[in-house]
């Protein structure tokens, strides 16, 4: 297995270096591994693919190259055994294709770099934060890190802002810039030097190309004048303001598409009627505006995140510089005031915004709840008519159950004569020609002898057959009652309380 395919051998002389560079008490090396084991195959790119830009700054000259191989930029992190002489600035910038997607450089050239430069182990936080969008529980973590060691200063941190896409549906995207700066003063046997290392969520990056202008490099091969030491100072600590400026202004716009965006959907809840909109239409507006909420909630943590930083970072570069006062402090990273003021404008934009999001997303919500209240009368009302309707088809079956009861009975006493008659003919009946008159025949009590009992039987029948179906079924026999109450089943009886109380 070779160094590229163990993952522990990549990190291992990084780490057992760091003792030697760092206080051990700031840091847990079991805890790195870890980190390194876990996060970075999210983090760094799985192919080999690279993009990284190494700008110098020198006394004599300045220049710029991009690598966009692994094996070249490892080739100059292992050749490059000590700082040339007269290097004043040095800035390595790694970008990504996209903000969600792993920064463009691969496990063993990071370990390299990292390795090459003794870079604190607090930009380990930093750089495993990259790979995913900005996550929720560290929208206001700056991860600013300070440390001051043998007259060096290391400051690491993590810029989260929204940057304007341009697309049409979702026109701003939220992305985050992590920056890694080492203040090395100059000693007897090494030459002072500042050197950079800038994590970028895309390729095209403002922020790296007004680096570029800034430190007066040209993208070309051909060589530019250096810059003398003092000139190399300010130009480091521009590399700060740049950064900051690049992305914290941008607060102020997104704010007002969020503003614009709140109004529209304000405009919508204050003029819908709850029996007018329908329920997809009242919860898609509850919906969005509790969307907008939570990106102003987002904003208001992020600039408070923001402000935070730029208050910590002026007077660490003013200490960085031997400035201690004020004055002095103010001065060292230029446009920082603004940059406050700024930010403190967009919190209290966001104070203000955010109230004003919950009272419509209450509203929008009351529109919502009294539509299906009105929903639920409507459907009470269409209850009540179609349980009055079922009450009244009951009676009338009913009515029709005590109609055919009475044919039946009635029928009970027609149908034995009727059979007597047709079993017996004409017989019992005789008609007198001589007195025009029909006769009845001395044998008539035959026919009534036959019939009376014949119909108490078909009663007796009936009847039997009636208590026999109450028994079988555990009923009650009430045979000469009227329905009622009593007679209806369990789920009638139910159907009628409930009519009755409403």
């Amino acid at each position: 297995m070779t160094v590229d395919d163990d993952p522990v051998q990549i990190w291992r002389p990084y780490l057992q270096q760091l003792p030697a560079h760092h206080d051990p008490s700031s840091f847990i090396l079991a805890n790195l591994e870890d980190q390194f084991l876990n996060g970075v195959p999210r983090v760094l790119t799985r192919r080999n693919e690279t993009r990284v830009r190494v700008t110098d700054v020198y006394d004599d000259h300045r220049a710029t190259k991009l690598h966009t191989n692994s094996k070249s930029l490892q080739d100059f992190l292992t050749n490059d055994s000590a700082i040339p002489n007269g290097l004043n600035i040095r800035v390595v910038s790694i970008y990504s294709s996209a903000t969600i997607a792993p920064l463009e450089i691969t496990p063993l050239s990071m370990a390299l770099l990292l390795e090459r430069y003794a870079v604190h182990p607090s930009f380990i936080q930093v750089l495993l934060s990259f790979g995913r969008n900005v996550h929720i529980s560290e929208a206001g973590n700056s991860l600013l890190w300070v440390n001051e060691r043998d007259n060096d200063t290391y400051v690491s941190y993590q810029l989260n802002y929204v940057e304007n896409t341009g697309r049409r549906l979702i026109p701003w995207s939220w992305r985050h810039t992590g920056v890694y700066h080492h203040r090395r003063q100059p000693s007897q046997n090494e030459n002072g030097y500042d050197f950079f290392i800038l994590l970028h969520p895309n390729q095209d990056s403002i922020a790296d190309k007004r680096i570029l202008n800034g430190l007066g490099i040209f993208e070309d091969s051909r060589l530019q004048p250096g810059l003398s030491r003092n000139e190399a100072e300010d130009q480091s600590i521009l590399v700060h303001s740049l950064v900051l400026s690049s992305f914290i202004c941008n607060w102020r716009w997104y704010l007002r598409y969020l503003g614009d965006r709140f109004e529209e959907y304000n405009d919508r809840t204050l003029v819908d009627l709850p029996d007018e909109s329908t329920p997809r239409e009242s919860y898609k507006t509850v919906s969005e505006l509790r969307n907008l909420n939570d990106f102003a909630l987002r904003t208001h943590i992020c600039c408070r995140g923001n402000l935070g930083l730029v208050s910590a970072l002026k007077p660490v570069i003013a200490s960085s510089l031997g400035r201690r006062t004020l004055d002095s402090a103010g001065q060292a990273l230029p446009g920082c005031e603004a940059l406050l003021l700024a930010l403190q404008g967009c919190i209290k934009s966001c104070e203000e915004l955010i109230p004003r999001m919950k009272n419509a997303i209450d509203l929008a919500g009351y529109t919502l709840s009294l539509h299906n209240q009105l929903e639920t009368a409507s459907l009470d009302r269409e209850l009540r008519d179609l349980t009055s309707s079922l009450k009244r088809l009951q009676e009338d079956n009913m009515n029709d159950s005590a109609a055919v009861k009475v044919i039946t009975f009635v029928s009970a006493i027609y149908l034995p004569g009727s059979f007597i008659v047709s079993l017996y003919g004409m017989n019992f009946f005789v008609f007198d020609e001589d007195l025009r008159q029909i006769v009845i025949a001395k044998d008539f009590w035959v026919f009534l002898a036959t019939w009376i009992p014949l119909t108490l039987i078909t009663g007796l029948i009936y009847v039997l057959i009636v208590w026999f179906d109450a028994w079988w079924k555990r009923k009650p026999f009430r045979f000469f009652q009227r329905p009622g109450k009593e007679a209806m089943s369990e789920p009638e009886m139910q159907v009628g309380k409930e009519f009755s109380n409403e």
